[in-house]
């Protein structure tokens, strides 16, 4: 066993050192007197039988019948077990601990069994990771080979992670190695190769059926010449992390802990690198060890995080080897398809390592010096009355990011019942105007809003409706949104455009993102933005601390606000009202047709694969009382919660109150009492001052002061003076109501824009917190012991939290649904 050592340093994508390492590289031999004798060899196959494979599974199950139909002439004395699964609860072990002779015997149960394997419904791995535990039996070599094509999110992605997490727990104690094969783009990637990495094994992409056979086969290949070969070796308390390396095996493992490795053959090379973290003098000192960035050592060190989730670091090792090429490549790798493609070239540079003299290696880290998403919307937004889009190709290459919806209703039978109207495009051409855009307020998600002029028909025969309720119809706008980044993912990777102001195009040409020198009007310009980075590495974001509360506050006098005013007009009497809704228009003269979803039923729109799930990951910023703005109550909710409605002739109690009635005559409102049943909270203490004063019960000024600074003070006024008994007309209360509504969204919006909404895309983006906002990860527990007046939802329980000040930020998953387009696998 020799010893070799160097050292590198890790910089970030800005080119800045992050951190410094010293590396001592192990050559490990494996001696014939130290390899076991041939052990039995258990070969646990698991397939994802959920609804996305269902334009796969028989082109599968046929391969799985092929590969043991290999396997009986090339390993006849392999030990066979068979689990698919599917939705939480449904998984099936088809057959278990089955010599591969007998599996393959004519007319044999066990491929009856294969060929009846149907899909359907959702994703739960953690279960069929269990059962393959329980078939593991000591003295064997279990090889388990995990299929999956999606996300395990049944019940949701955090209990299946953790649970998974806590089997390869387990697994690391036994003779077993899981390899783990990601079908198709939609698959988790990232959590497969997690798995695969803790329990000694690697991680396929699989495009086709023909890589899900390789990979088997290889498999079958090791558990052939089975020995019961392992090298486990510990991590001494100085050292940060050791990656496992054989260049003849194909196998990179790494771990901040002891090293377990199975699945190696006696002739297999075998290195461990260990990883010391030291500071930079002590790096300066070491000036008898080489330094090494562009170096085997470096790659595996970013590969072997990647591996283990740790994205980041391997972003900043990868850029610390100065390939520009590979850099500039995986830089913004955010989705398990982009993962996949960086683990696939981190591969073929440390076990090809002759290609590196195709890639550009440089001796700095090669800064993408693009402009960025958010920047570029800057400048878009700055001249989009100069740009038209091309809608046609923009439709033509989209990816719905939610649920198609179309308008109507479900009938008792689930029959779709349309409206009796619908609109037209009074300009259908390609072209439209460039929309506007909004990053969203918790997700790293930027939306463009499309407007389109349209007029209103009736379906039966096409008639156009000109007026409503003496309103004429001439200025009808269609609203569409079109997702261009979302969760952390570019969706829209170019633009088609035509550009009429030779300042949009010069703008647009100093950051490079359109092809073409010379300005046309008539030409259509392509914007690229499939490789611009998300976000500046090099931005500086504002300080949030104390935001949420302001903005708690204002939340809730809004709140009240659209509770009055949800079937109340500052321009339109009720009847007018009414008769706008029988045509599908708001108050506000928007369209407003009712839409249902185009499946029936999820669970068949699921099997079938027309629906598919995806994980979004939602950053919230709350405090440390009250966690997020999802648990303020409604108004009305609120109203009904801490206070009485009553007729002040009658005494009558309004069971069932909301902020409508309080523009009736002889309306009156009193406080509950607290009765031992009503659990108060720090919403409570939030919520029910800022009521009180509103509703005149006890004056304190907070309403004032919020609507003060918003400058909406003439509504605080009127309210004093309905307080102090003087009679307000009914007409100037809502018109004073809609405009502090409207002051109120826009002072929001403001906030957001400028110091919420870029915070919350660059965490979603990365998966970092800004340089200047120091703060430890924590779990929910963490928080709460802490905190105990915060409350979580399941979600929430499992998300992770980071306190800056009073302020906290809340990272969670939660399952999306979405609508597919068709995907063949071949």
């Amino acid at each position: 066993m020799t010893n070799q050592k160097s050292k590198f340093t890790v910089y970030n994508l800005a080119g800045n050192e992050k951190a410094f390492y010293l590396t001592e590289k192990i050559n490990l031999e494996i001696k014939p007197d130290a390899i076991p004798k041939k052990i039995i060899a258990h070969s646990i196959i698991i397939i994802d039988r959920s609804g996305s494979m269902y334009g796969a599974i028989e082109a599968l199950k046929e391969t799985l019948i092929k590969l043991l139909t290999l396997d009986e002439y090339s390993n006849s004395e392999l030990v066979i077990s068979l689990i698919s699964y599917s939705s939480k609860g449904d998984v099936t072990c088809h057959f278990q601990r089955i010599s591969i002779k007998e599996v393959m015997q004519p007319d044999s149960l066990y491929v009856a069994k294969i060929k009846a394997i149907q899909a359907g419904c959702a994703t739960c791995i953690s279960q069929s990771l269990k059962l393959a535990q329980e078939l593991i039996r000591p003295n064997e070599l279990t090889a388990i080979t995990l299929h999956s094509d999606g996300y395990a999110n049944d019940s949701s992605f955090n209990s299946e992670a953790k649970a998974i997490e806590a089997i390869c727990n387990d697994l690391q104690k036994l003779d077993v190695f899981v390899n783990t094969i990601a079908y198709s783009p939609y698959s988790d990637f990232k959590f497969l190769a997690k798995i695969a990495n803790s329990v000694s094994g690697s991680c396929l992409q699989a495009g086709n059926i023909k890589e899900v056979y390789d990979a088997l086969y290889n498999t079958g290949n090791v558990l052939k010449e089975a020995t019961g070969i392992v090298i486990e070796e510990p991590l001494a308390s100085d050292y940060s992390y050791q990656v496992f390396f054989s260049p003849s095996a194909k196998k990179i493992n790494g771990t901040n802990q002891t090293l377990k490795i199975f699945g190696l053959k006696p002739e297999d090379e075998a290195y461990i690198y260990k990883y010391k973290q030291i500071t930079k003098d002590a790096y300066t000192q070491l000036t008898d060890i080489p330094v090494v960035q562009n170096d085997e050592s470096v790659y595996a060190f970013a590969k072997a995080n990647l591996a283990d989730g740790n994205l980041n670091t391997a972003k900043y090792a990868l850029a610390s080897t100065f390939n520009a090429t590979l850099t500039a490549r995986h830089a913004k790798a955010l989705t398990n398809e982009d993962i996949a493609k960086f683990t696939q070239d981190l591969d073929i540079a440390i076990f090809y390592p002759h290609v590196l003299a195709e890639h550009e290696i440089l001796d700095h880290v090669k800064v993408n010096d693009k402009i960025s998403i958010l920047a570029l919307i800057d400048i878009v937004s700055q001249h989009r009355s100069h740009i038209i889009i091309n809608l046609k190709h923009l439709q033509a290459n989209y990816q719905r990011k939610g649920v198609k919806r179309v308008n109507g209703v479900r009938g008792e039978n689930g029959e779709l019942i349309q409206p009796w109207l619908e609109i037209e495009y009074i300009e259908p051409g390609d072209y439209v105007q460039m929309g506007s855009f909004d990053i969203n307020r918790n997700t790293a998600t930027i939306n463009m809003l499309i407007q389109q002029k349209v007029k209103l028909v009736k379906v039966e025969d096409k008639t156009a409706i000109t007026e409503v309720a003496g309103v004429l119809l001439n200025d009808l706008t269609t609203f569409n949104n079109y997702t261009i980044v979302s969760d952390g993912e570019i969706n829209v990777k170019a633009l088609k455009v035509k550009i009429s102001s030779k300042k949009a195009f010069d703008d647009l040409k100093a950051v490079r993102v359109i092809d073409g020198e010379e300005f046309d009007f008539q030409k259509e310009y392509t914007i690229e933005l499939e490789n611009l980075p998300l976000v500046s590495f090099e931005g500086t974001y504002s300080i949030i601390d104390g935001l949420f509360s302001q903005l708690a506050e204002i939340k809730v006098v809004s709140s009240i606000l659209a509770a009055h005013l949800r079937e109340a007009s500052d321009v339109f009497i009720p009847a007018q009202i009414e008769e706008l809704k029988k045509h599908y228009l708001s108050k506000s003269l928007y369209l407003n047709f009712p839409t249902t979803n185009e499946y029936t039923d999820l669970k068949a729109a699921l099997s079938d694969g027309t629906v598919d799930s995806r994980v979004s990951y939602k950053i919230d910023i709350g405090g440390t009382e009250i966690i997020n703005f999802s648990k303020l109550s409604s108004a009305n909710q609120f109203l009904d919660r801490r206070y009485e409605v009553y007729d002040k002739e009658t005494g009558e109690i309004f069971p069932k109150p909301t902020f409508e009635l309080a523009f009736n005559e002889n309306i009156a409102v009193r406080a509950k009492a607290v009765s031992a049943r009503m659990k108060l909270t720090k919403v409570d203490d939030l919520m029910k001052p800022i009521f009180d004063d509103f509703l005149g019960i006890e004056q304190n000024g907070r309403v004032a002061e919020i609507l003060n600074k918003i400058g909406a003070g003439s509504l605080g006024l009127l309210l004093q003076a309905k307080h102090a008994g003087t009679t307000v007309n009914k007409q100037e209360m809502i018109n004073a109501m809609t405009s502090a509504q409207g002051k109120l969204e826009e002072y929001t919006e403001k906030i957001y824009q400028e110091n919420i909404s870029p915070l919350v895309f660059y965490i979603g983006a990365t998966g970092l917190l800004p340089d200047e906002m120091s703060a430890k990860a924590m779990t929910a527990d963490e928080l709460a012991s802490q905190y105990p007046n915060l409350q979580f939802s399941k979600s929430e329980q499992e998300g992770t939290f980071f306190l800056i000040g009073d302020t906290v930020i809340s990272v969670y998953a939660q399952t999306e649904y979405y609508s597919k387009k068709s995907v063949v696998v071949s």
